[in-house]
């Protein structure tokens, strides 16, 4: 895969910080080739782990049908955006990661990623934690990607609009 340099390379974060806002994120959207070669895009949580992104779902379904047939998967996190409505204009911090996506089947990679999705959205005690993976773990399906090229792109100070005229 040769990826296409950004349009707009001002923007273009290093790799490093790319990576630094992706950990800090706790919502995507997955996209997937769906049926008939059409796009299928979810929002859903995910946690990054070892340089890998987990997400937690169903055991069965579209996506996972989808990623069967199909294993390329872009993920796409937003961590900021705001508008900044006198200028018509906005900031925003965002990653595009396109990968390989698979089911995880190894027993100690699942409970390892779902421990550490549940540590990323709550503030829950490791026992109620480890309770509640005990009890619900096993009907939970755990995808990982892979990824193959990550970009990341911010735009965090602007021109008034007057200026851009």
């Amino acid at each position: 895969m040769t990826p296409r340099p950004m349009h707009r390379q001002d923007r273009q974060l290093p790799q490093e910080e790319a990576w630094a806002l992706l950990t800090q994120g706790t919502y995507g959207v997955l996209s997937v080739v769906g049926d008939e070669g059409w796009p299928y895009a979810v929002p859903m949580h995910y946690t990054v782990m070892d340089g890998q992104i987990y997400l937690h779902c169903a055991k069965t379904g579209y996506k996972l049908d989808a990623i069967a047939r199909d294993d390329r998967v872009c993920f796409t996190v937003t961590l900021r955006e705001e508008l900044v409505q006198d200028h018509a204009t906005s900031l925003y911090e965002s990653v595009v990661v396109l990968g390989r996506a698979a089911l995880v089947t190894d027993q100690a990679t699942h409970q390892a990623a779902l421990a550490h999705l549940v540590d990323a959205l709550g503030r829950v005690s490791p026992d109620l934690r480890d309770q509640y993976i005990a009890r619900r773990g096993q009907n939970t399906a755990v995808l990982v990607i892979r990824p193959v090229h990550l970009t990341g792109k911010a735009k965090r100070d602007f021109r008034p609009i007057q200026q851009r005229m």
